[in-house]
């Protein structure tokens, strides 16, 4: 089955899925479980709305100095950038990043796919371009289910083995046409891990070698390949968080960290984001949240503590990265309430813009003036007060208000990539 039939399918399911919707589903079911409707839309410069601000599509660097950075994407056909974008289930489904990821690849180099998450073995959605699986079993742990029986992953996922032998299958092509071929697996995970052998998606034999540092199980192959499975074994406890796959070529590794319903406060709840994303060795780190934080009782004063904490733990463990902050966007929230009367007495949902959303990305651009972050102002370029109603009439967002369609994603991934590569390449 090829990758356009299979996107054909997603899109018919998905499209059931927002009609059917039901009107007992709360705001935070619907950003815990996000209904993201496929479609097979193009953006390119004619198809931009002119309500998109494009003289406001750029960096602010509040007094940031992005030179070390800029220097680092001019040699990066000799040595990889490692970029590092967290976020919530509008980074999740890596559909804007994606685009993010292709653009920047084209024009200094792909260093490989990066942050492979075991996201459908948690049970949610998970990007289309690659595969997470396993045949084992495992105790699953992701980041909004709280309280956690055992560790959490930095990545806002984890994998307990259950027994003392297990496999992991990744692959790099899984519902995409495209091949992205590795030669090098990072496994970051806690406890105790042999590996015991590497195999191609056939059950052949693979060579290879392996080498473990601070929780990192590298696997270097002795060929590039796009699907393998891994044996594992454990003489103790064994808790897996996550992958990264990279071809050890120069040139940009995007890697994206998305949780369905995350704030500021989620990551900080697991105490260990800043210093496992060290282990990628992040040249910038874009953290695009808010969003969630708008839902329920506007609290500043503790936004602006969760955002403060969040960023300054990612200071102090990567000090060589530089930090790119991104506002929410205008997005609307849901009302239910009933109408008529008897058998005729039925469910109706409204929406209406969420007031809560700008006086967070003013707390973000505030924070970012303060401490001198960049910052990277969405909620601007996208159209400010009145653009959910515009990208819900246009299709750009899907039937929650919340969400973009894939179409919406990529036009916010490509905006962010022009104003990335204005910033990455001026002098």
């Amino acid at each position: 089955m090829n990758g356009r039939l299979i996107m054909s399918l997603l899109a018919a399911i998905y499209s059931v899925g927002v009609l059917a919707q039901s009107a007992d589903t709360t705001d935070m079911d619907i950003r815990e479980n996000p209904i993201i409707l496929f479609d097979n839309g193009n953006i390119d410069e004619e198809s931009v709305p002119t309500y998109i601000n494009r003289k406001a599509n750029h960096i602010t660097y509040n007094g940031a100095d992005w030179s070390a950075l800029r220097e680092a994407i001019a040699n990066s056909s000799q040595s990889p950038v490692s970029v590092i974008h967290i976020g919530d289930s509008h980074i999740q489904a890596e559909i804007g990043t994606s685009v993010i990821r292709e653009m920047l690849q084209l024009d200094f180099g792909n260093g490989g796919r990066g942050l492979l998450s075991p996201l459908r073995l948690s049970g949610t959605n998970q990007p289309h371009d690659y595969g997470f699986e396993s045949g084992s079993s495992w105790s699953i742990e992701k980041i909004m289910k709280a309280p956690w029986t055992n560790l959490m992953g930095f990545n806002g996922t984890s994998l307990t083995l259950r027994g003392n032998r297990g496999n992991i299958r990744l692959s790099t092509a899984e519902n995409d046409e495209s091949y992205n071929p590795f030669s090098s697996v990072n496994i970051f995970y806690t406890g105790n891990l042999v590996v015991t052998g590497v195999s191609d998606e056939y059950g052949m034999p693979l060579e290879y070698s392996v080498s473990h540092q601070n929780g990192v199980a590298q696997i270097q192959l002795a060929k590039p390949i796009s699907k393998i499975d891994i044996s594992l074994e454990s003489k103790g406890s064994l808790t897996i968080f996550c992958a990264s796959v990279s071809n050890n070529r120069p040139g940009i590794i995007y890697h994206a960290i998305g949780n369905n319903g995350a704030t500021y406060a989620t990551y900080n709840r697991i105490g260990t984001t800043a210093q496992g994303i060290s282990h990628l060795k992040p040249n910038l780190v874009i953290i695009s949240l808010g969003t969630n934080e708008a839902f329920g009782k506007l609290d500043l004063m503790s936004f602006r503590s969760s955002m403060d904490r969040l960023i300054k733990s990612v200071m102090e463990h990567n000090p060589q990265s530089e930090i790119l902050l991104v506002t929410p966007m205008e997005c609307e929230r849901s009302s239910v309430y009933r109408v008529g009367r008897g058998k005729r007495r039925r469910r109706v949902r409204t929406y209406a813009v969420n007031q809560n959303i700008l006086p967070i990305r003013n707390e973000i651009l505030r924070y970012g003036r303060e401490n001198h972050i960049a910052v990277y102002d969405w909620y601007s370029v996208a159209g400010g007060a009145g653009a959910s109603g515009r990208w819900f009439n246009d299709k750009l967002f899907g039937g929650d208000r919340i969400h973009h369609t894939a179409s919406g994603y990529r036009l916010g991934g490509k905006l962010l990539y022009e104003a990335l590569i204005k910033a990455l390449t001026e002098k």
